[in-house]
């Protein structure tokens, strides 16, 4: 028994995932997300959300790069991005909206997702409790304490990539690009032109905001604006700040002299984090 055990253990270990592995779940992505997209009524959410997961591929291969990930863990980070919004589409199917608080955590909707279809069965059991963990903290408040250094770097990888693109795809949508009836992008929250002090006052002390505390579109906005503050890798920081993410929401809001104090302070922060 205990030889078997060690046999075991010895393939697991030797047994390494192949870009085989990879495209086995590229070929299910695509297979199970076109099944949401061609019965939805109303395609573009489920559109929405592929294209963003496959831009998170790329912007996790692009940090990936910056930080000389080897192939091995540059499959393991691209696994993790192409699953890592999985859960999103059930999710929006059975609940209508893209909320987690007003439906289901879809981190742990895409560990289920994950688990039913046993997507990483082939896939060695390290890597695969580093994607699955990954995937289930990516869109988490705050990590935990205590995490193992492959999976905390793999997950703090995953949340920059994620952030990134959401930072492309919410500026978009605020300077008027066309994503279909894009309710679902702000979680339908009133857009009444309010802002509530007390979240400027968590941006302005450089403190992340709970999506629980969001009222309204601009409350949305601040929370947006707020994970820069969580951003773990320089190069992320650099393209956020090239991109010019967060003065572009920050335009978006109602003029007053918060909003102008805000600016100011997001681009001194923004300097300092890249100091």
């Amino acid at each position: 028994m205990n030889r078997e055990l060690n046999r075991r253990n010895i393939k697991e270990t030797v047994r390494k995932m192949t870009d085989k592995d990879y495209k086995a779940l590229t070929d299910f992505f695509d297979d199970y997300t076109t099944g949401f997209i061609t019965r939805a009524v109303n395609a573009h959410p489920y559109l929405t959300k592929k294209i963003h997961t496959l831009r998170v591929v790329e912007n996790i291969v692009f940090l990936g790069e910056k930080l000389g990930l080897s192939p091995q863990r540059m499959r393991l980070a691209k696994a993790a991005a192409l699953l890592h919004d999985i859960g999103r589409f059930r999710q929006f199917e059975t609940h209508g909206t893209f909320s987690d608080h007003a439906s289901k955590n879809h981190g742990a909707l895409g560990v289920g997702v994950i688990r039913k279809h046993r997507l990483l069965a082939s896939w060695p059991m390290r890597e695969k409790k580093q994607i699955i963990r990954s995937i289930a903290l990516h869109n988490a408040y705050h990590l935990p304490r205590k995490m193992d250094r492959d999976t905390l770097f793999l997950t703090r990888l995953l949340r920059d990539a994620d952030k990134l693109d959401i930072f492309h795809v919410v500026t978009q949508n605020y300077l008027g690009a066309d994503f279909g009836e894009n309710g679902y992008l702000t979680h339908n929250l009133p857009d009444d032109g309010l802002i509530s002090k007390c979240l400027v006052d968590r941006v302005l002390n450089g403190e992340l905001i709970d999506s629980r505390q969001v009222c309204s579109v601009n409350d949305l906005k601040l929370l947006q604006i707020s994970w820069v503050f969580d951003l773990n890798f320089r190069a992320a920081v650099e393209r956020v700040n090239s991109c010019d993410f967060i003065s572009l929401i920050i335009s978006t809001m109602p003029d007053s002299e918060r909003r102008t104090f805000l600016m100011a302070f997001m681009k001194v922060h923004m300097v300092k984090k890249m100091a």
